[in-house]
């Protein structure tokens, strides 16, 4: 978990400490249920809550959360007259990693492995617009690399000898 904790303090250095642990643990948890990468769920949170990971925003369009629930999408329709749910952290992400394995689950029955399916997150049925996923694409890709090089082949390890 402190990758996630020092991926989540570099992309909100604002956030008090208590509250990045917080988020942290509840990303390494939901994430870990449903198979997703908890640095896919970081990455999205940081593109959508362009307010800086605020937990209280509500879009225009009824996106609540750090996450922007949309509660109108295929799926979430559970949470309509109960939208404040979607305030809470845990809610918000769980609703968001269930949302994201079942695209994830439909794309991959498809066979289509290359496809942003993240992105149905944002847009609905139809992913209008790669803008959105090109965004969280790259940002996800730069937080692999950084928390998690590539390790090192075991026969290019320089091994000494004690003569």
């Amino acid at each position: 978990m402190n990758y996630l904790l020092a991926a989540i303090l570099l992309l909100a250095p604002h956030l008090p400490r208590t509250t990045a642990q917080l988020y942290a643990r509840i990303i390494k948890t939901e994430a870990a249920r449903k198979k997703v990468d908890p640095l896919l769920v970081v990455s999205f949170i940081h593109v959508e809550t362009v307010r800086g990971w605020n937990t209280r925003v509500k879009s225009v369009t009824n996106d609540y959360g750090l996450c922007q629930v949309h509660v109108a999408a295929r799926g979430s329709e559970t949470f309509l007259g109960r939208e404040e749910q979607l305030f809470i952290p845990k809610v918000n992400i769980r609703e968001w990693v269930r949302l994201a394995d079942m695209w994830r689950a439909y794309h991959q029955k498809e066979g289509d492995d290359s496809h942003p399916w993240w992105a149905h997150l944002k847009w609905g049925y139809k992913v209008k617009d790669t803008n959105h996923a090109m965004k969280v694409k790259r940002l996800y890709e730069s937080l692999k690399r950084k928390f998690r090089p590539k390790p090192v082949a075991w026969n290019t390890l320089q091994h000494t000898r004690a003569d």
